[in-house]
């Protein structure tokens, strides 16, 4: 039985939609919404060699853990705002894993900083 966890957190998750502009047969980064507002659970994870210097650019990457309630719509191609601290948008790089109470679900948020 995993540990009780508080859903104290509003977040929406996103698709990228598949449309390419016309002209130029470049993808238009258009998303649209899947689940909107959904109460969560997000807790960050701590710092341990989170920037990473390549070609002489610093790059720091936030990881957050994400536990929901189980959707199968939800894949890691998606990306989720979170909406408790002021609108962060984050891709998800992992996931899901479900819970042991078969209940929940979780996956790894990430978003990068230069």
């Amino acid at each position: 039985m995993t540990a009780p966890f508080r859903m104290d957190e509003t977040i929406t998750i996103e698709v990228q939609s598949g449309a390419t502009d016309p002209d130029y047969g470049t993808l238009i980064d258009s998303w649209s919404t899947v689940a909107s507002r959904v109460w969560a659970n997000v807790q960050d994870v701590l710092p341990s060699r989170a920037e990473v210097t390549a070609n002489a650019l610093r790059i720091g990457a936030q990881r957050s853990r994400l536990r929901i309630r189980n959707n199968a719509a939800i894949t890691a191609g998606m990306r989720v705002t979170l909406h408790g601290k002021g609108d962060r948008i984050m891709q998800i790089v992992a996931g899901p894993a479900l819970l042991d109470d078969q209940r929940h679900t979780e996956f790894m948020l990430e978003s990068y900083s230069s």
